[in-house]
């Protein structure tokens, strides 16, 4: 297959698609890590610990209300 010369617009759109690859790479990777995270968590409150303690305020405020 021969090669063909690239333009500097082309050489600029192939940077921006591998800048573009390795963000989106890096935001799976942070996601991963997030929901892995939170599923300990959550393995360890229903370990043992206190059940307030899973709540965010929103939850905690409605379950004390009568």
């Amino acid at each position: 297959m021969p090669r063909i010369k690239t333009t500097p617009t082309v050489r600029f759109a192939l940077w921006a698609l591998r800048i573009y690859l390795l963000i989106l790479l890096l935001l799976i990777g942070i996601k991963f890590v997030r929901v892995f995270s939170s599923s300990q968590k959550q393995d360890h409150a229903a370990a043992g610990a206190p059940a307030t303690a899973a709540l965010t305020t929103n939850q905690a405020t409605v379950a004390t209300k009568p």
